[in-house]
């Protein structure tokens, strides 16, 4: 081998050489780059974790407020429904006992012999005999 030859070797060995330097050194920036970036969306991670949990805690503290309102107001209702089916409840009550009386009365008075006189349609009034 001549000269040229091995100057085109070391030409080619010293060409590799660099290469692979850069290559490596621009390997090791990125990794450092990547672990930057990774260690960067962990603490925002992190942050928006805390921030979540603290908007979570406001609704939940909210929501328990608006069902202790619903409640409130549900126990208002039904304390008006009951008042009102008391009064509806006392209303019939009070009815069936006069429906009740009279009734009572008519058998009493049926019981009795008193006979209660039946007019027929269009014709005369005709008496009843107890068999």
């Amino acid at each position: 081998m001549d000269l040229g030859t091995w100057v085109s070797i070391g030409s080619l060995l010293a060409v590799a050489v660099g290469l692979f330097a850069a290559l490596n050194s621009s390997n090791k920036r990125l990794r450092s780059e990547v672990k930057g970036d990774i260690a960067r969306l962990d603490q925002n991670l992190t942050v928006t974790r805390s921030e979540l949990k603290g908007d979570i805690a406001e609704l939940r503290t909210e929501l328990k407020g608006d069902i202790a309102e619903l409640r409130t107001e549900l126990k208002g209702d039904i304390a008006e429904l009951r008042t009102e089916l008391k009064g509806d409840i006392a209303e019939l009550r009070t009815e069936l006992k006069g429906d009740l009386s009279r009734l009572d009365e008519r058998v009493y008075a049926l019981a009795a012999g008193l006979r209660p006189q039946l007019v027929p349609e269009g014709g005369p009034e005709r008496e009843h005999r107890s068999g």
